[in-house]
């Protein structure tokens, strides 16, 4: 049985004492194959069980350049990224002992010095980490591939799920029946109008129709309330403010509503719509208008249910796929944390 095998990189072949060396590892029960080029010694490496030690002949390394013996032994681990190389010198020097660690030598032999059991506890010293470190890089690779073939299967699982809630919205629009997965709550609108028999009219239509609705007579008392609102369960999806208010104007009321509660929906109801209003309800991204007298009551509870609706129809899908980023992000963050390399 070999207790442990080593592969000799020797361009010129052997001779003298390292010939000598090969034939006493032999007789220890270490098998060296000898090869002259670095390519013929990745192929045997590759189909060796257990991962051979290499050893490199560097007796001709110039003792004045050392940085060629560094040079030598980065090639090779360039080659056989996982391997320890260990020179063999027949005469070595601190600097040149020192150039061969920076190569990433994993030992040294010195013909010189070392004798058959240093030379051979050597070997099997970089034989065992080399193993060692295969073995981790084997782990670390099949981990990374069991996570992303898991990535892909929950990519595939939340697209059919995404494309489950699509069908079920658009059965939804087509039939008005309620769909199966929903959220908890209804519809909620913010309305803000000082003149409180068309605050408490729109209040009773808005909720008659499903649509919960909280009225304030001034932007102070809104903007108060509306922090609370939406971080409970209630939420808001809409806000409809009239551009004539006690204190704080419409417009600005909705500047601020805009600061608290982003990307909110906001109606402005106005009695008077000129251009210059128009446009800096423009600026602040109001998406309508409701003009006041409400000549057509029904017809304005009808539009802004259906908004409302449609608003939180979006939340819905945002805290859905915002779901779905989060978890994604806690795997990926494994497998980020996952080193490349032992």
């Amino acid at each position: 049985m070999v207790e442990c095998a080593a592969i000799l990189i020797a361009p010129q072949g052997t001779s003298g004492q390292l010939r000598s060396l090969v034939e006493r590892l032999t007789a220890t029960g270490v098998q060296v194959t000898i090869v002259d080029e670095l390519s013929l010694a990745v192929d045997i490496y590759e189909n060796h069980e257990a991962p051979p030690a290499i050893l490199v002949d560097l007796r001709d390394v110039d003792t004045d350049d050392p940085r060629l013996a560094s040079d030598s032994l980065k090639r090779i681990q360039q080659a056989l990224p996982h391997t320890h190389p260990i020179p063999v010198l027949s005469h070595s020097t601190p600097a040149l002992i020192l150039a061969c660690i920076r190569g990433g030598a994993g030992d040294v032999i010195d013909l010189k010095l070392e004798g058959t059991a240093n030379s051979k506890s050597a070997i099997q010293r970089t034989c065992d980490l080399q193993r060692d470190r295969t073995t981790l890089h084997q782990l670390i690779a099949q981990q990374r591939s069991m996570i992303e073939d898991l990535l892909k299967d929950l990519i595939k699982t939340e697209r059919r799920s995404i494309d489950v809630e699509e069908k079920l919205a658009a059965h939804t629009r087509a039939t008005g029946e309620t769909p199966a997965i929903t959220e908890s709550r209804s519809p909620a609108i913010l309305l803000v109008e000082h003149d409180r028999a068309v605050a408490d009219e729109l209040t009773d239509r808005l909720e008659g129709a499903g649509v919960a609705t909280f009225a304030y007579v001034t932007g102070e008392e809104a903007l108060r309330e509306c922090k609370t609102l939406s971080k409970s369960a209630t939420g808001l999806d809409l806000a409809l403010v009239a551009a004539q208010l006690p204190g704080i104007d419409g417009l600005e009321t909705i500047r601020r509503l805009r600061e608290r509660i982003a990307n909110l929906p906001a109606f402005l109801m106005t009695s008077v719509l000129d251009a210059d209003l128009a446009a800096a309800a423009a600026d602040l991204g109001v998406v309508g208008f409701v003009t006041k007298p409400l000549a057509d009551l029904d017809e304005v509870v009808q539009r802004l249910t259906q908004l409302a609706k449609e608003s939180l129809e979006r939340v819905r899908e945002q805290n859905y796929v915002q779901r779905i980023k989060q978890r994604h992000e806690r795997v990926l963050e494994r497998y980020r944390s996952l080193p490349r390399e032992p």
